[in-house]
């Protein structure tokens, strides 16, 4: 049986001695990782200032639709959930599920997009408001972002390849 009475025991502590480097946050989550990963893009909603940042780990066991990598992204916007889901759903699809490094998968893959309701701007309900433009293309530019250090960073890897497709019927 785990001793959970140490750990809650110890939260108060740990909770006490939080920082703010997000370098500590992404090497905390290294594994078989020869450096961190992070990224980070300012925005705007509206005419409100907004930040998204994330951290990711991943190394290798990565192929099309993500693998053994772990990303995190935040962003000080207030943006519904189901809002957040749909721009991060169409935004995976375009970075961390299409990269590959050994075509090896499993089952210990996650991207979470939190939104810390921090900058108060515009009410968004829809995910076609325009006032989004900005903030998807940031979301978009962090994720790939992300995604290729994960490929640069892959078990053995020497060099980046990049293969765009142009003109095909559908996705």
């Amino acid at each position: 049986i785990l001793p959970d009475d140490k750990i809650r025991r110890a939260l108060n502590d740990l909770y006490k001695n939080l920082g703010h480097d997000w370098n500590l946050a992404a090497q905390a989550i290294s594994t078989t990782d020869t450096y961190s990963k992070g990224s980070c893009k300012s925005t705007k909603i509206g005419d409100t200032d907004i930040v998204i940042g994330g951290i990711a780990k991943g190394s290798g066991m990565i192929a099309p639709d993500m693998a053994t990598m772990l990303a995190f992204i935040f962003t000080d916007a207030s943006i519904p959930h189901n809002v957040l889901q749909n721009l991060l759903t169409h935004s995976v699809n375009q970075s961390f599920n299409s990269i590959t490094v050994d075509s090896d998968t499993s089952t210990s893959d996650t991207v979470l997009l939190f939104a810390t309701g921090q900058t108060p701007h515009r009410s968004i309900t829809d995910v076609k408001d325009t006032q989004l433009n900005d903030f998807r293309t940031a979301l978009n530019a962090v994720l790939l972002d992300l995604a290729h250090q994960i490929v640069r960073d892959g078990e053995g890897a020497r060099k980046f390849i990049e293969i765009r497709v142009l003109g095909a019927e559908d996705y």
